[in-house]
Parts: C-alpha cells; sequence; structure tokens
C-alpha cells in the first residue's frame, strides 16, 4: 500500500489545510511506529511525505510537537465514539458502556495503538516527554470526557449518589481492557476478534454496574 503524499502546493479546491495536516499526522503515526521516537527525524517524515521540511515546519514546530498531535488525533477519534455512542444508546447507560466499550477496546488493542504503547514503554526513561504526552494528551482527556458522562449519568440516577466518577472512569476504561491489553502488548495473543472483545467488554460491563450502578 502506497504511503499519502503531501503536496508541496496542492490545488486550494482539492486539498485543504486540515488535508494536509491530517496527512502529515499520518505519516508520523507510521514512522514513530516503525523507528521510535529516537529514531524519527522531521527530516524523516518529511522524505516520506515527499515535501520539503519548511512545509513540515509550517504545521509543526518541533519532533515532540507532532508526536502530541499523533496522540491526540487517537484521542480526538475516542472522544468521537463516546459521542456516537450515547447518541446510539437512547438513554440506556448498560448500552451506552457496551456501544463505547468496545469500540474502545478495538482501538486501543488495534496494531497502531499497541505500537504506541510499545514505543512509549521502550522509550519514556530516555524521552520523558514521550510519556507525558501520551498521558496528558491521551489517557487524561479519555478519562476526563469519560467521567464528565458518567457524571451525568449520576445525576440522572443511573449510578449510585456515593460513586465517585473519576473513581468508576478509570476502572470502567480499564476493566475493558482485562485480560488482553497486556497479552496483546507482550505478543502472547494476536488481535483479538470482535467476538472476543465484545465478551470481554460485556464482563466488563456487568462488573461495573454491580459496583456503580443502580440498577445491574
Amino acid at each position: 500500500m502506497s504511503e499519502p503524499q503531501l503536496p508541496e502546493n496542492p490545488a486550494p479546491q482539492k486539498v485543504g489545510k486540515d488535508d494536509r495536516r491530517d496527512a502529515i499526522i499520518a505519516i508520523a503515526r507510521e514512522a514513530f511506529a516503525a523507528d521510535g521516537y529516537a529514531g524519527t527525524s522531521m527530516s524523516s517524515i518529511a522524505a516520506r511525505l515527499g515535501g520539503s521540511k519548511g512545509t513540515l515546519y509550517s504545521y509543526f514546530k518541533s519532533k515532540e510537537e507532532l508526536f502530541i498531535a499523533v496522540v491526540q488525533s487517537k484521542c480526538e477519534k475516542i472522544q468521537g465514539m463516546l459521542n456516537q455512542a450515547e447518541i446510539e444508546s437512547g438513554g440506556d447507560l448498560r448500552a451506552m458502556l457496551m456501544n463505547f466499550g468496545e469500540h474502545f477496546a478495538e482501538l486501543i488493542l488495534s496494531d497502531d495503538s499497541i505500537a504506541t504503547f510499545r514505543l512509549a514503554t521502550a522509550e519514556c526513561a530516555r524521552f520523558p516527554e514521550i510519556g507525558r504526552t501520551i498521558y496528558h494528551s491521551g489517557v487524561r482527556m479519555t478519562h476526563e470526557r469519560v467521567a464528565q458522562f458518567l457524571a451525568h449519568a449520576k445525576e440522572a440516577g443511573q449510578l449510585r449518589r456515593d460513586a465517585d466518577v473519576d473513581v468508576a472512569a478509570d476502572q470502567f476504561l480499564d476493566l475493558c481492557l482485562t485480560g488482553l491489553h497486556r497479552k496483546r502488548l507482550w505478543n502472547v495473543i494476536g488481535k483479538p476478534t470482535a467476538k472476543e472483545i465484545r465478551a470481554n467488554v460485556a464482563n466488563s460491563v456487568t462488573t461495573f454496574m454491580r459496583a456503580f450502578g443502580t440498577v445491574t
């Protein structure tokens, strides 16, 4: 499969600024996964894009800024999945948690996400900005959005009145990956099937509702 190219002077009616930025992020994601943080340079990314470093730097001032954008793009996908799950659930908390949990687990257990986690584990001791970026631009943002949703569910009487939504958000996100994520990270198993993810998330939602829900 050929890599997407970044035209130096694309026609405005065909390629907008957001399209070019998205193309950069897509290629950078592949570069970081393949070569690691230390082994990836702005020059190598520009070469993959088929453009100049000047064009690249007009969008991102540094490799760290570009890495942040890569992580944030995944976080935006997660938030989009949560928003869609809210719409499709029709107010049913269990249905919403199942819907979001399946899509969340599928994304986090994907080849791309696993490569990012492995990259962070391998290099965050030498490059602390990697771990900080993934946490602050990815993990924390996802946690805050889920906690916000759960706060609304609590107000609606769907969670116990004494439920701590910050704790509940952390535990729900971790439960969705329980039994699969570490095995996937350590290459014990391949990418789980949709059926395996669905079964894992169903057990997670049941456990979560027993701990925090008003109706189990």
